[in-house]
């Protein structure tokens, strides 16, 4: 009897770790958090990953790498979008402001890398303080002029989207930098992910069950 018992408590034991060994390690509410309601994308059939991020930051900075990464780990039907962030000091506006002007001149990809080099390294661009005549300045290396620049920062478009960018920030429940969110659903940081080498993972699983789910 004695015997029968301990071979039954030893079959529950080996089935209840089978369970855990097939169970996602990734747990709603701990990991990773459910956006209520869920917001609009802009990438259609793409499952959306946004990184809400600013030049300004030093945490943002320190993983342009590991970023990268990430973006190169996304399947085919998953595209990487960037929000810059509006609620740090006055240099934080200024590089939200530039980067979606930079897109509307079709520049921001092959700047991006070097705006971050332009802070941190050659220290060429303020962190805390910094002007769009300077940011202008910077981003005319590109193909574009200082003056098509600052003209194109001021038009309607841009505007638009830094409008939409504070609302969508708030949606989102984002309140510091870097963080990510995946399809509009999911919010995400490197500190819920287990750290910023679990990061990927943990968006490559949620881009997986939003591909699952459409």
């Amino acid at each position: 009897m004695l015997k029968s018992l301990a071979v039954l408590v030893l079959g529950a034991g080996l089935a209840t770790g089978a369970h855990a060994q097939g169970a996602s390690p990734w747990q709603a509410g701990k990991h990773y958090f459910q956006i209520e309601p869920p917001q609009a994308t802009t990438t259609g059939d793409k499952v959306e990953v946004v990184e809400v991020f600013s030049y300004a930051c030093p945490a943002c900075n320190s993983i342009v790498g590991v970023v990268d990464g990430i973006k190169k780990s996304l399947p085919a039907n998953a595209e990487f979008v960037l929000v810059p962030a509006q609620f740090g000091n006055e240099a934080w506006r200024v590089y939200a402001r530039a980067l979606y002007t930079a897109q509307a001149l079709g520049i921001a990809e092959k700047a991006h890398a070097d705006v971050f080099r332009a802070i941190y390294v050659d220290n060429k661009l303020g962190q805390n303080k910094v002007t769009m005549e300077e940011v202008a300045d910077f981003y005319s290396r590109y193909g574009v002029s200082a003056a098509d620049f600052l003209a194109t920062s001021t038009s309607f478009a841009v505007q638009a989207r830094l409008k939409r960018n504070e609302t969508l920030i708030r949606a989102y429940g984002v309140d510091g930098t870097p963080g990510f969110v995946v399809n509009g659903k999911y919010r995400l940081s490197g500190s819920s992910a287990g750290g910023y080498q679990q990061l990927g993972e943990l968006i490559n699983y949620l881009v997986a069950k939003e591909s699952a789910s459409n």
